[in-house]
């Protein structure tokens, strides 16, 4: 296990080289000039003296390779830099954010760790009953409903209507229930969906008809044979699932005004904060190798086969 956890750690080195140099590229490819751009929200007058001010402080009068280097020297000193707009540190304001995303995600993860295996084992466990039905009409309906239109009608239901739960926020942790479930319905949906017609697979198995024969009690069989095998690719997919959550949060943030990366990307977007986009589309992507490992990780920790790479 650990030569496999090395190897995984090992290939995410070229990937975070990649990466840098997108999170880079991308924002010196956009139409408007950062040097522009930070006069227009300091207020400052379009002189030559200026002009050359500005440069010097972000160091833009250097070539394009110097300053790739240079910010990826600041960055692995967790240097992203000033923000244009507000003049605050990008690191200060990446990390209050991704805290508030962060937990935001952590409890929609609950929601999916709780409601997965209980509507899908029971699902799988009498097909065409009415157990199976109402979870494949309630995946139904969380595959086809819109993110932001479930956040506004829980809102006007149980925020405006009923008066129940905060609709904006987070002061407590009733504030986190809305916006967690709809954050987490269309991944429980298709998590469901993949564990039910898994179990139902593994049921018809040859493994389980031998198990059967051979008179092991139905409740072994069940956790030992269908179980296991069925979990292995929920398992890889909620892994990657961590780094969605983290980076889907845009759209629930802005509807529920939860103070997180979904919110302050947005902001930056408008107000042409490139320090802060260029952090964010590097935070977001190293997020995303995280996640990946973690799957990679709990598949290998769940199948055996993976790790001690065992071939055909």
């Amino acid at each position: 296990m650990r030569k496999y956890i090395i190897k995984q750690i090992l290939m995410i080195i070229p990937t975070l080289l990649i990466v840098s140099i997108v999170a880079f590229g991308m924002i010196r490819m956009l139409p408007a000039d950062a040097v522009e751009t930070y006069m227009l929200a300091n207020h400052l007058e379009m002189t030559d003296e200026n002009i050359a001010m500005v440069e010097e402080k972000f160091g833009l009068h250097e070539p394009v390779v110097t300053q790739y280097f240079s910010w990826v020297s600041a960055v692995l000193h967790l240097d992203f830099g000033e923000s244009y707009t507000s003049n605050q540190e990008v690191a200060d304001m990446l990390w209050k954010a991704f805290k508030a995303t962060a937990q935001l995600a952590g409890a929609a993860m609950l929601w999916i760790v709780v409601l997965t295996p209980v509507l899908g084992i029971f699902s799988a466990k009498k097909p065409n009953g009415w157990m199976d039905g109402f979870t494949r009409m309630f995946c139904l309906m969380g595959t086809a409903i819109p993110t932001f239109v479930l956040g506004f009608f829980m809102i006007r239901l149980f925020g405006v209507q009923l008066k129940i739960l905060p609709v904006s926020g987070k002061e407590s942790w009733m504030n986190y229930i809305m916006p967690s479930f709809a954050l987490s319905l269309a991944h429980i949906s298709s998590f469901v969906q993949m564990l039910r017609n898994e179990m139902l697979e593994n049921k018809k198995g040859a493994f389980t008809l031998y198990a059967n024969a051979r008179g092991i009690k139905e409740g072994v069989v069940f956790r030992t044979h269908i179980l296991k095998n069925s979990m292995l690719p929920v398992v890889n997919t909620v892994g990657i699932s961590i780094g969605r959550l983290i980076a889907g949060t845009v759209v629930i943030e802005n509807v529920f005004s939860w103070p997180g990366l979904g919110q302050l990307i947005t902001k930056a977007i408008l107000a042409r904060d490139y320090p802060v986009i260029q952090a964010y589309i590097l935070l977001i992507a190293i997020v995303f190798i995280c996640a990946n490992l973690i799957a990679d990780l709990l598949s290998a920790w769940v199948d055996p086969r993976i790790r001690l790479g065992e071939k055909g």
